[in-house]
């Protein structure tokens, strides 16, 4: 998923490997849709945001992970020193976008 401007671009795909699938779309960060989310057993598969909307596309794997950590972080600049101590961590960047937000 991408945007340029104020318009999306979405890509779908049959047997991608999720059972169930949503969209949290929200004009400022939607955390109390994606922890509610996150606890049905949803994980964020992609996200991208216009100036004005965010979009967080939720799925339920169809094979149960070994591994379920994931973390989401908002900032106004590039988090190097957060990222670097991650990677030590094993989590690594599965996604990015720019886009409004409240902190």
């Amino acid at each position: 998923m991408t945007t340029a401007g104020s318009r999306w671009g979405v890509v779908m795909s049959r047997n991608a490997g999720y059972s169930d699938q949503v969209v949290e779309l929200d004009f400022l960060y939607p955390s109390e849709g994606i922890h509610r989310r996150w606890e049905s057993g949803y994980r964020i598969t992609s996200m991208a945001a216009t100036a004005d909307q965010a979009a967080f596309i939720l799925s339920i794997p169809k094979r149960k992970l070994l591994d379920e950590t994931q973390e989401t972080l908002r900032t106004s600049a590039f988090p190097s020193t957060h990222v670097k101590e991650k990677w030590s961590k094993n989590l690594y960047i599965a996604s990015i976008c720019y886009g409004r937000t409240v902190c």
